[in-house]
């Protein structure tokens, strides 16, 4: 099994590496080898900080390396948090955390077909965390965070090849996002309504386009697309 900073390397090569769109480079997370605190992507006007919390009871763990994978979390506690791993093969993963306090998840995948669809809601003044990975093949993200007025929401979400998607919507304040890209179909969706909201935006090559961003409130924005496919 690879260790927690070997699985989250899947995820901030690419988004750290993006500036300088290199379409074969591997993805890695954003805060990689962070046991915990904060972690600032690439330097930006308005850098994405995500600050990991340290969850006191409710966790839960699944780590799966071949075939026919598939895993499921489902939460509601005061002290949430998730981690799903995935490797090869068909993969899969769901997590669903609601409830008082931060909702907080990690996941990573890697080869095949892929997916991922999570939905947290925090209450009574907690946020939302996500860091996501995926690695190659069909791909697809699917990511709905909202808290209470007041609260934050973050993701950092990554692909690297296929047929890619990325589908995120954030209701709260302070919403803050890094979505990255780079090979094969693209897509992208981005929806984030409250105030002071940030976002950074990188495409790579190939299908790219959608562009569907809207944002409310005060905001902060980055975008880069390129094109090196065909």
């Amino acid at each position: 099994m690879r260790t927690h900073s070997a699985r989250l390397a899947i995820a901030a090569m690419m988004v750290l590496g993006a500036q300088t769109v290199q379409a074969q480079s591997s993805p890695a997370d954003p805060c990689a080898g962070s046991a915990g605190g904060a972690c600032t992507t690439a330097a930006l006007a308005q850098p994405i900080e995500l600050a990991r919390p340290t969850p006191l009871r409710t966790s839960a763990y699944i780590a799966q390396i071949g075939d026919a994978n598939t895993a499921s979390i489902t939460q509601n506690s005061t002290r949430q948090f998730a981690r799903i791993g995935q490797d090869g093969d068909d993969n899969s993963a769901m997590v669903k955390q609601t409830g008082p306090g931060t909702a907080f998840l990690e996941i990573d995948q890697a080869g095949l077909l892929n997916t991922f669809v999570s939905n947290q809601s925090a209450q009574d003044g907690g946020g939302n965390i996500a860091v996501v990975a995926q690695q190659g093949e069909s791909n697809i993200i699917l990511l709905d965070q909202t808290a209470s007025a007041g609260s934050v929401n973050t993701a950092m979400l990554a692909q690297q090849g296929s047929g890619n998607q990325i589908q995120l919507g954030q209701n709260g304040s302070d919403n803050r996002a890094e979505l990255v890209q780079q090979g094969d179909n693209n897509a992208m969706t981005a929806t984030q309504n409250g105030s002071a909201n940030q976002l950074r935006w990188v495409q790579n090559g190939n299908g790219l386009s959608d562009l569907q961003i809207v944002q409310s409130g005060n905001q902060a924005m980055s975008i880069t697309q390129s094109n090196g496919g065909t």
